[in-house]
């Protein structure tokens, strides 16, 4: 029978062909959109690609959904993090948000033995040339070293408002701890889209969830680097999570990383 078709259908002058399938829409520009916007701040971050990758897909998000609030991240290091959340911002957002930096801008402090677990403690004798596990806001001698060094406010304001160009009426540093931070700057603060604590030790996670939590809106993201990594941040987050009628669904990321949205 297809014989037969075909050859009347050629005796008319046509000629009968198959169908090529239409490919389904790449992903490859969004995929490429990620990988230049990381390179731009790679050296000014110690977060893991796949981290980074979500992050950037999340601003994006925010922007092309309308999530309204700041871009917060508690734990800077040298503002990679951020800057990513700033290039999705000038890149995808119709106005220019607030970005917001929490840090002491001179390191890490001492873990708590009674509950930061036991990799804490041993990266503090690992990295550290001095300090102890009192759980005290002193910063950590040397723990950086191996990493890039300290962070600082300077480092973060060259990529930020130098590098990337983001409006520096637009970003607010805040250096201290963040045990004494919060108290007076959380009250300042309203909406936020994206939380992201890097805050390591159970003190610090708690800190900022306590007082930063309940200011995140519906379908906004909330970011922790450290999940996965130390048993006080672990511990911190669950406490948190039970404050939710009903308790949000923790996203891997990656082994450290996870995220939940903000029901």
């Amino acid at each position: 029978m297809k014989n037969a078709i075909r050859r009347l259908v050629n005796a008319l002058g046509y000629d009968v062909r198959r169908v090529q399938p239409v490919p389904a829409p790449s992903t490859i520009p969004e995929d490429v959109a990620a990988r230049e916007a990381i390179a731009r701040i790679r050296q000014n971050t110690m977060v893991v690609r796949e981290g980074l990758v979500s992050l950037y897909e999340q601003a994006v998000y925010c922007e092309s959904a309308g999530i309204a609030g700041d871009f917060v991240e508690c734990g800077v290091w040298k503002g990679g993090s951020v800057g990513l959340m700033a290039l999705a911002n000038l890149q995808h957002g119709n106005s220019r948000r607030t970005l917001r930096l929490f840090d002491s801008f001179e390191g890490i402090c001492e873990p708590d033995a009674a509950v930061d677990g036991e990799r804490a403690l041993r990266e503090v004798k690992e990295y550290a040339s001095g300090g102890g596990s009192d759980g005290r806001l002193v910063p950590l001698d040397g723990f950086y070293d191996s990493m890039g060094g300290v962070g600082t406010q300077a480092d973060c304001k060259k990529l930020l408002e130098g590098d990337l160009a983001y409006p520096a009426e637009h970003i607010r540093y805040h250096a201290g701890w963040f045990q004494d931070l919060m108290p007076e700057v959380a009250p300042q603060i309203g909406q936020i889209a994206i939380l992201r604590i890097d805050g390591d030790w159970y003190s610090s996670t708690k800190t900022c969830l306590d007082h930063l939590l309940g200011k995140v809106v519906r379908g906004g993201f909330v970011i922790i680097d450290d999940y996965g990594t130390y048993d006080g941040c672990r511990k911190a987050v669950n406490e948190s999570l039970g404050g939710y009628p009903v308790r949000p669904f923790l996203h891997r990321v990656s082994d450290e990383i996870r995220y939940w949205i903000a029901p």
